[in-house]
């Protein structure tokens, strides 16, 4: 096969965006809702890829991705053959080119869209968000049906939300930048002038969004090592060279930024390109007290005119007076008051973790949202494979208030229920049963109350209903917890990262009710999520509150995920005492229970 170069419009970002286009004209035409679902996952599979799939393709990989089937496969492989796909092309040419450009506005679904474009013939892809804006403005949308006045001042929010979002630089999200820069730095790794080799910035402070990917080296010979970084395979331009740092970019128009140093002053370089900005600023505060300043370098003494450099970091802060800062702590919070004190907290870490209660099956229990790809035995198998002590299943509730009635969902819940006990009856690793239940607008369960007879523990969580104001949202969220065997709370604040916004909430007021009626607050490690985020951990955590981190995994490769989640768990200083599932089985059980 001839060698196609890489284009913008081959990005994991872009892909994920066309299929969801696809998705929408099939949503809008009424083709097989299995065939809807199965677009929408794929595209959520490859926009979370820790790779190109472009990349995947041309090693012949496309069929190891989950949720690409052989028909996807061959779509895909005409795409990047030819530049587009004549399937695609067809499909699309179906609706009107501007719905797919409202559909990028926050709570803009297909339907909404196509039903704006068509009330106000908004057919003009270039200029549609503007007239939408103009026509909310002057009422038009309030009078069209199914909208009125509050839809039009929710749109009209929503625009903002978008214009802001539009003006920030695009950013990664975690998982991705990991494993990119993972690339990188294995990369590095191959040449043995390298002596030691280290992500820096938001990377290495695990941020949950990455702009550019910084990288420092340490060597002897600093030349050789930027002329061998530049020629990284996945390179498509340099964008500099010289002496002691480097750039180049990379697919999808990332930039890798490379500085080299010798042995004396790695330590301190490490530090200094690691903190915020506001890390950076108190920590240089703190030392002129002392009567240092400091530099990339090192640190010099302002009285004595000596310099000191430091091979290690732990040894810069040590010589501050300073006990070790770990990186996801460097954001400039009350980090250098807690190790001037010797009090920075014993961190979670990854092999603390004892399972995951946050597990979607195979199981066919009619949900309300999409089905897990592994059977419940493949599920505690791999759970052992990773060295869990148990697993909860936690599939998302039948269809309630649809088809099935409360009957048939109870039904559906004991024969899972029973399965379950069969298929694991001789399998050791302990288990839970769970469900995953939608929070209704009016704060009830998506679940009918008897049918919490055959589970363990719901997860109660937000799927719908994002832009209720927030004494609403409060008041949906309380009563939500009072629903039998809720014991935890899911990707409490709704985001996705770069596609929607956090729910707007009295959160003291849920960290209240979660403490008083011994409720976890989820931090959900998938990878769109990383949810609860970090300042808010810090807050339930003074509350006293306790916490799971589950990585929501609908497939074998997402239960990896849990590492992403643990690193959320570290920004928000949590130990283990903090998280539940560091707990052995008996010790969960009795909280389950309780």
């Amino acid at each position: 096969m001839k060698k196609i170069k890489f284009e913008e419009k081959y990005s994991n970002k872009e892909i994920a965006t066309l299929l969801r286009k696809v998705a929408a004209v099939y949503i809008l035409t009424g083709e097989n809702r299995f065939k809807i679902i199965a677009y929408q996952k794929a595209a959520d599979t490859i926009e979370n890829l820790s790779r190109n799939l472009f990349d995947l393709w041309q090693e012949g990989k496309l069929n190891e991705v989950s949720g690409i089937g052989t028909s996807l496969a061959s779509y895909l492989d005409e795409y990047f053959k030819e530049g587009y796909c004549r399937h695609f092309d067809e499909v699309l040419k179906k609706i009107p080119s501007s719905v797919f450009v409202l559909m990028e506005i926050p709570g803009i679904g297909p339907k909404k869209a196509f039903n704006l474009v068509k009330a106000l013939k908004l057919f003009d892809e270039k200029t549609v968000i503007l007239d939408l804006k103009k026509a909310c403005l002057s009422g038009e949308v309030a009078k069209i049906e199914g909208f009125g006045e509050k839809s039009q001042s929710q749109i009209l929010k929503a625009i903002e939300i978008f214009e802001k979002r539009k003006e920030k630089p695009p950013r990664m999200v975690l998982p991705y930048a990991f494993s990119l820069a993972k690339e990188i730095i294995d990369y590095l790794k191959k040449n043995p002038l390298v002596k030691e080799v280290e992500a820096l910035g938001s990377l290495r402070r695990f941020a949950p969004t990455i702009g550019d990917i910084d990288i420092l080296v340490k060597t002897k010979d600093e030349k050789k090592v930027i002329d061998y970084f530049i020629q990284f395979p996945k390179a498509v331009k340099i964008d500099n060279a010289g002496e002691k740092k480097a750039s180049i970019i990379v697919s999808s128009d990332i930039r890798i930024d490379l500085r080299v140093c010798d042995e004396k002053s790695y330590g301190a370089m490490l530090q200094y390109f690691t903190g915020s900005k506001a890390h950076n600023i108190k920590l240089r505060e703190y030392a002129l007290k002392k009567g240092y300043s400091l530099s990339e370098y090192g640190i010099k003494d302002l009285k004595t005119k000596k310099f000191y450099q430091f091979e290690k970091e732990e040894d810069f802060y040590q010589f501050l007076g300073l006990a070790y800062i770990p990186p996801e702590l460097r954001e400039g919070l009350n980090e250098i008051d807690l190790a001037k004190n010797k009090k920075i907290p014993k961190l979670l870490t990854l092999s603390q973790i004892k399972g995951d209660l946050h597990i979607h099956s195979s199981f066919d229990l009619k949900p309300s949202h999409d089905l897990g790809e592994a059977s419940f035995f493949e599920i505690a198998q791999f759970g052992k494979k990773l060295g869990y002590s148990y697993v909860g299943f936690s599939d998302h509730n039948p269809k309630f208030g649809g088809d099935l009635s409360e009957k048939e969902i109870v039904e559906i819940l004991k024969k899972r229920k029973k399965l379950i006990e069969e298929s694991l009856k001789s399998f050791d690793i302990g288990y839970f049963i769970g469900l995953e239940v939608d929070i209704l607008p009016d704060g009830e369960l998506s679940l009918p109350k008897e049918a919490v007879f055959y589970v363990d523990y719901l997860i109660a969580s937000i799927h719908s209903g994002f832009s209720y104001e927030k004494t609403k949202m409060t008041k949906r969220i309380l009563k939500a917890l009072d629903f039998p065997k809720v014991k935890i709370l899911g990707h409490p604040t709704g985001r996705l990262l770069g596609k929607r916004e956090e729910i707007d909430v009295f959160w003291e007021e849920v960290f209240e009710k979660a403490k008083k009626k011994n409720i976890a607050l989820e931090i959900n490690a998938w990878p769109l999520r990383l949810d609860l985020p970090d300042i808010l951990v810090r807050q339930a955590k003074n509350f006293g509150v306790k916490f799971i981190i589950n990585t929501d995994a609908h497939s074998l490769k997402e239960m990896e995920g849990m590492f992403y989640g643990v690193s959320v768990a570290r920004r928000g200083f949590l130990e283990k005492d903090d998280v539940l599932n560091t707990q052995e089985f008996d010790k969960l059980e009795a909280w389950l229970k309780s």
